[in-house]
């Protein structure tokens, strides 16, 4: 197993995506290729009190890779093969210049996967035939990392989010057992469960009592009455094991079509959501709803398919195994009256739809680095019934940073998942006045979804976030759980991790030391 002090290599794990968390003291980057060498890392590091953050493909948003507590960063990023499987054909190709490995079961459609596997690769590999079907939108991340943070995106809504796709798992939790264990092997006697890990060692852990919204959430550890052990590493960022192989299901590959309509007005547009979502529920298939309101469209100007009249736009991907499902569409397109529509039912024409929605946050990223500065990007979920009274607090906001702006076309964007009422925006501040505006437009927003019912992160977790709030960081759980609910993680966390050392600061503050 490597080891790197370098202070170069160090580097290249120091920062994620969002650029506003910073790794501190850091004395080596690990590159474990094993579950052993994962648990050895893991041993000697619970034995001397130093902090291990592992790091995945890098691609979060909320610091859950970066080590701010220093000690030793773990890059899973060799285990990238899966090991032989009785019953399972190993399945391997090279992506991006990597070679990958997986373990499939076509008849049973499952796939034994390793954590360093990007989902790019893992859908290169399943090809032609079979589907990973969460699809987050950052197909560069690495599939422990999805795991960890129970990763969505777009086809969530046909299909939900990576926790229903997981079967079994095999970790190494924070003293350095290893733990295999299938959906099923363990529920909760009211929520607390009781497990062995390969060794004998026995463990009990109670999930938190905290009720968990009725929306798409990946916001803390999982929590009901009977759960299944599976659910509780599902999502829990990393703080209570390290995942070293995934189990997951499979489906038949749909053949798809995409269309994207745009319409005068952002009613029109969410009418339009609302009859695509109605179809859904009667058994129409499909597979994604996305939303771009007049803002996300001006910073889409560049693309031909955009004019001036046009204030908002719905995507939607619809499955045309079944042989209504296009006449279907175009029904509800007709009915929507759209100023213009953009059918692709070619390859040709759903890459350049494709390109068309990446084409939002690459101009997005263009103004930020022109600025030199960071978007403040919300993650909130609603149910069905309050999601009007949010588009409501969308618009208040929007217009209270405009007022600090005065940059109508440049001051922020609203876009994503709509048919699963998950909307973010994009604050996109210029300078520090800005940026302070933005956060408190963004802790007002937060407050109004938890009020509504709804979640503060519907799938990017909420790693090591904390608002500034009655002058000192609130962590960002503590809005949604209270206190109350940050104690029960905690005392989950130290039921597994008493030496505190797995990815401190993620979900909870604390561990530095």
């Amino acid at each position: 197993m490597r080891r790197s002090t370098d202070p170069q290599v160090i580097e290249q794990y120091a920062v994620d995506e969002s650029n506003t968390f910073f790794a501190e003291r850091v004395e080596a980057v690990v590159f474990p290729e094993s579950a052993d060498d994962v648990a050895e890392v893991l041993r000697a590091a619970n034995a001397s009190g130093t902090p291990v953050t592992v790091s995945g493909g890098g691609t979060g948003l909320t610091g859950a890779r970066v080590a701010t507590c220093g000690g030793i960063i773990m890059t899973m990023e060799l285990m990238s093969h899966a090991s032989e499987r009785a019953g399972f054909e190993p399945v391997a190709g090279e992506h991006q210049g990597l070679e990958y490995t997986i373990a499939l079961d076509r008849d049973g459609q499952r796939a034994w996967c390793p954590p360093a596997i990007t989902l790019a690769a893992l859908d290169a590999l399943l090809a032609p035939e079979l589907l990973f079907p969460p699809a987050p939108t950052e197909m560069s991340a690495q599939l422990g990392g999805a795991v960890a943070e129970n990763a969505s995106g777009a086809r969530t809504f046909r299909y939900g989010a990576t926790r229903e796709w997981v079967e079994a798992l095999e970790l190494v939790l924070p003293t350095g057992e290893q733990l295999h264990v299938s959906r099923g092997d363990v529920t909760a006697q009211v929520r607390t469960l009781r497990f062995a890990s390969l060794d004998g060692t026995q463990h009990e852990v109670t999930a938190p009592s905290y009720g968990m919204p009725a929306t798409k959430n990946a916001a803390g550890l999982y929590a009901a009455d009977g759960m299944d052990l599976i659910d509780l590493f599902v999502g829990s960022e990393g703080i209570l094991g390290v995942v070293t192989a995934a189990l997951v299901r499979v489906t038949q590959r749909p053949d798809l079509v995409s269309d994207t309509a745009f319409f005068a007005t952002e009613e029109a547009a969410i009418a339009h959501a609302d009859a695509l979502r109605d179809a859904a529920r009667q058994g129409a298939p499909i597979v994604s709803i996305e939303f771009y309101d007049p803002g996300a469209l001006r910073f889409m100007a560049d693309q031909p398919q955009v004019r001036p009249e046009h204030q908002a736009a719905i995507f939607t991907e619809v499955a045309v195994d079944d042989p209504n499902a296009i006449d279907l569409l175009a029904e509800i397109i007709e009915a929507s009256d759209p100023l213009d529509d953009w059918f692709a039912d070619s390859e040709r024409d759903r890459a350049a739809q494709r390109d068309f929605r990446h084409a939002l946050p690459e101009n997005v990223n263009t103004w930020l680095r022109a600025h030199g500065t960071n978007k403040l990007c919300t993650d909130y979920a609603v149910p069905a019934e309050a999601f009007e009274a949010m588009m409501d607090a969308y618009h208040e906001a929007l217009a209270r940073f405009l007022e600090i702006t005065g940059r109508p076309d440049e001051s922020a964007v609203l876009f994503g998942h709509i048919g699963n009422y998950h909307l973010h925006v994009d604050f996109l501040p210029a300078d520090a006045a800005e940026e302070a505006a933005a956060m408190e437009q963004y802790i007002f927003l937060a407050r109004t979804a938890i009020g509504l019912g709804g979640t503060i992160t519907a799938e990017h977790g909420v790693g090591k976030k904390a608002l500034p709030i009655g002058g000192r960081p609130v962590p960002y759980l503590e809005l949604m759980y209270g206190p109350e609910g940050l104690e029960e993680i905690a005392a989950a966390k130290r039921a597994l991790d008493p030496a505190w050392i797995l990815n401190p600061g993620n979900m909870v503050p604390g561990g530095c030391g």
